[in-house]
This record gives structure tokens, C-alpha cells and sequence, in this order.
């Protein structure tokens, strides 16, 4: 039986409206894959270099003059950490169809079993969503969270790396370099340096004190590093520390601000959050 959480009002009746503002700061080099050749020439021409290889192979994505992560990224990796966080405690979430690929095609059974074997649920109806569905959404339901573009605070002149980062992969057996995918045997990257800082922010509609809190949760991994974005993840790149700076709660009838947390506030806000997160996460554990 899974667990009880608070749900939202529904989309007919707007509450309540949030905006949660936050800085990422990456603590390894970070690459968010910026892929034209025009955008791979200008970031060679940037860094100034007479390089070994005519093309750089990865390089950052840029909008004006900033570097930038896209809002759909940061969502991506909140709903990864915190449905595999719930999974583990007991609390049913489901898995979106379009992540479930039959052994066979057409074997609806095998899919249903693949998602039984994740102790997960098969994707929730619009009507009955999960806690993470609640928030996040489906294809076939709006979600009630809405993440920003992260971009850079200074231009992407100020926070390249000075060298390009070469990358080769070798064979265990022979130790001769093999071809990486995609890249050739000795690909050049043009990553972002470390201490860089973004600036984003999550609205919200309804929101609820363990959602806030779930929010709370992902900061924390952060701060020990397991919050990564970007490209060559397990290569030394792309984690970013996450830090909430203000919280802002609006009504709506009228709209008008009701609550701003900044401060001491805004630290026992996230921690009572937290709380209520957390016993989520104990309820499931026990059911």
C-alpha cells in the first residue's frame, strides 16, 4: 500500500503561487554541450589556441554570451534523484511509457514486468497521480513545478577553461587508443572551469511543504557532489552545488505577496520542509 501525501489543489484552483530562486556553483569542470560547428568554432577562437586537432569536440552551450543549462535538464535530474530516493523508501512512483521499451515489440506483459522488477508503478493516470508525477507531470498531465534556464553570472569569456581538455580512451588488453563514441580515438573538450556560478529559479503552483522540502533534499546532495549535469559525468565533470537563497509565496485573490523567506527564515522554512519530506520517506519505509 503506498504511502499518503499531500496533494495538490487541482490545476481548476490556483491557491497558491511559488518562486524558489538559486545559484549552482560547479565544483568540477562542466560541460552543458553546446553542438553546432559554428558554436565550436567561436569557443576555439575564444580560447586562442593553436590546437593539436582542427575541431574542438565538445564545447559549452551559450545564449547570449552566457552560458547556459536548460530548464529541462534540471528538471530531468530532480525527478531522477528524488523518484529513485522514494523507490528506495517504499513510496510507489511510476515510470513514464516512453521510458519503458518492450524485450518484443507489442509485449505490453514485458513491459509491465520490467516496471514491476524497478518497484515502480506503470505510468499514473491524469486523475491519480503519484507524488512525483503530482509535481513533475507526464506526457499526458501538466506538472506543477516550471524550471528556468540556469545561466551564467559572468560571460563565457570569463569561465572557460585556459587549456582544452584532452580526453583518450585505451584498450585494457593492448593499451592502444580505441575510438570514443562519436569522437575519434583523442577527443579535445573546451569545458567550463570550476567556481563558476548560475542563476535559476523554480516556480511553483500549490505547492506543498514536502514538495519544498524534496527541493531541500537535492541542495543537500548537492553539497557532497552527487548533483551532475552536462556531459562526461563519470569522467570528472559536471557537478554542481545547489543553494536556495530566497522563497516567495504569493496569493492569488488577489495576487499579492504573501511570504518572503530570505535568511534564518528561509533556513528553518527548508528544514521544517525537510521534516515533512522526511516523514514521507519514514511512512513509506514502514508501510
Amino acid at each position: 500500500m503506498s504511502s499518503k501525501f499531500k496533494r495538490m489543489d487541482g490545476f481548476h484552483r490556483l491557491e497558491s503561487l511559488w518562486r524558489i530562486e538559486y545559484k549552482a556553483i560547479t565544483m568540477e569542470p562542466f560541460l552543458t554541450r553546446g553542438v553546432s560547428d559554428e558554436l565550436k568554432d567561436e569557443i576555439g577562437d575564444l580560447l586562442g589556441k593553436t590546437l593539436p586537432k582542427p575541431d574542438l569536440d565538445a564545447v559549452p552551450l551559450i545564449m547570449d554570451n552566457k552560458a547556459v543549462l536548460t530548464g529541462n535538464a534540471v528538471k530531468g535530474i530532480f525527478r531522477h534523484l528524488l523518484s529513485a530516493q522514494l523507490t528506495h523508501a517504499g513510496i510507489k512512483v511510476c515510470v513514464q511509457d516512453v521510458k519503458v521499451r518492450p524485450i518484443e515489440p507489442g509485449s505490453q506483459k514485458q513491459s509491465e514486468d520490467k516496471v514491476k522488477e524497478m518497484g515502480r508503478l506503470t505510468q499514473c493516470s491524469p486523475d491519480n497521480p503519484c507524488f512525483i508525477c503530482t509535481w513533475f507531470g507526464t506526457a499526458s498531465r501538466q506538472g506543477a513545478l516550471y524550471f528556468s534556464f540556469l545561466k551564467s553570472v559572468k560571460d563565457i569569456e570569463e569561465i572557460l577553461v585556459e587549456e582544452p581538455i584532452p580526453m583518450v580512451a585505451l584498450a585494457e588488453d593492448t593499451n592502444a587508443l580505441i575510438a570514443t563514441r562519436g569522437m575519434g580515438r583523442f577527443a579535445l573538450l573546451a569545458p567550463l572551469k570550476e567556481n563558476v556560478e548560475f542563476r535559476g529559479w523554480i516556480k511553483g503552483e500549490n505547492l506543498s511543504e514536502e514538495i519544498i522540502g524534496a527541493i531541500k533534499e537535492v541542495q543537500d546532495m548537492s553539497e557532497k557532489g552527487f548533483v551532475q549535469f552536462g556531459g562526461f559525468k563519470t569522467r570528472g565533470f559536471g557537478a554542481l552545488r545547489i543553494e536556495i537563497l530566497k522563497i516567495e509565496k504569493y496569493e492569488t485573490a488577489p495576487f499579492k505577496l504573501r511570504k518572503s523567506y530570505e535568511g534564518d527564515e528561509l533556513k528553518s522554512f527548508l528544514d521544517e520542509c525537510q521534516r515533512k519530506y522526511h516523514s514521507l520517506l519514514d511512512r513509506g519505509s514502514r508501510s
